[in-house]
C-alpha cells in the first residue's frame, strides 16, 4: 500500500472512529434507547461496534480451561478482603463509584475500539525477524470430574470427581446451559447425591453442567473442575 493511500485510509477510519454529538455515552451503554437513538446506531459504525463489544464483554461466560483461573482470581480477591478493608473508606467509596460496572464495561469497549481501529490502520508489513521460543504455558491444579460425563443412558442421581491433595470439602453446582443454578450444595468425600426433584429436571436431550471447587480448612480454593457436560440419551 503505498504512503498516500495509507494516509488516505487513516484519515477515514479517524473520522469514522470520532464520536459526534448524538453518539451514545459510554456510561449509557446497556441502557434503553430512544427512538432517536436507535435511528442513529442504524446509521454509525462506531456506535455498532461499541455496543457490541460492551455486549459480548456483559454477557461473556469463561470458558472451560479458563475456569481455573477465573477461580484462583476470585479467591485472591476474597483472601485480600481484609487488607482493603483497612484502607481509607472515604477512597475506597470514591473509587467505586467512579469503577461501576456499567462504567468499567463501558471503558473496556472503547478499549476495544481503539484497538480494533489500531489494528486496521496499522501497516501491515513489518520485516522478518528471528523466532524466538516464548513458550509459557499456564499449569493450575484441576479437579476431575468423573461421572456423569457426555451422553447417559438414566438421570444420573450422583456426581463423582477425583480428590484434591488438602481438600476438605467440594462445593458443588449444578446448572442449566444458560447458566441458572439449579442446585448447589458441598460434600466432604468426593461424591454427592442430588435430591430426587432435582434429577427428575434431567430430560432426555437436556444438557446439564456442573462444576466443583475444592478447599482447604481455611476455605481457600485449591482447584477448580472446570464446566462439566453430560445428557440424558433421547429415548431413556
Amino acid at each position: 500500500m503505498r504512503a498516500e493511500q495509507t494516509a488516505s485510509a487513516r484519515a477515514a477510519l479517524d473520522a469514522a472512529s470520532r464520536p459526534t454529538a448524538a453518539c451514545i455515552p459510554l456510561e449509557r451503554l446497556g441502557d434503553p434507547l430512544t427512538t432517536l437513538e436507535r435511528e442513529h446506531v442504524a446509521a454509525c459504525a462506531r456506535c455498532q461496534t461499541e455496543l457490541t463489544l460492551f455486549s459480548e464483554f456483559r454477557d461473556s461466560v469463561p470458558a472451560q480451561e479458563e475456569g481455573a483461573a477465573v477461580q484462583w482470581v476470585v479467591a485472591e480477591l476474597r483472601r485480600r478482603r481484609p487488607l482493603v478493608a483497612t484502607a481509607s473508606t472515604r477512597s475506597v467509596s470514591g473509587a467505586w463509584r467512579f469503577l461501576r460496572p456499567q462504567r468499567l464495561m463501558a471503558a473496556v469497549a472503547a478499549a476495544g475500539l481503539v484497538l480494533a481501529v489500531g489494528y486496521v490502520t496499522w501497516d501491515r508489513e513489518p520485516p522478518v525477524g528471528e523466532v524466538h521460543d516464548a513458550t509459557g504455558t499456564y499449569r493450575a491444579i484441576q479437579v476431575q470430574a468423573v461421572a456423569p460425563v457426555g451422553d447417559v443412558r438414566t438421570a444420573p442421581r450422583d456426581l463423582e470427581w477425583s480428590p484434591v491433595d488438602g481438600a476438605v470439602t467440594y462445593d458443588v453446582v449444578v446448572l442449566e446451559v444458560d447458566r441458572t443454578i439449579l442446585w448447589q450444595g458441598a460434600s466432604s468425600t468426593t461424591r454427592v447425591s442430588l435430591p430426587a426433584p432435582i434429577v427428575a429436571r434431567f430430560e432426555p436431550g437436556k444438557t446439564i453442567l456442573w462444576e466443583v471447587t475444592a478447599r482447604n480448612h481455611a476455605g481457600d480454593v485449591l482447584a477448580v473442575s472446570g464446566t462439566g457436560r453430560f445428557r440424558v440419551a433421547l429415548g431413556s
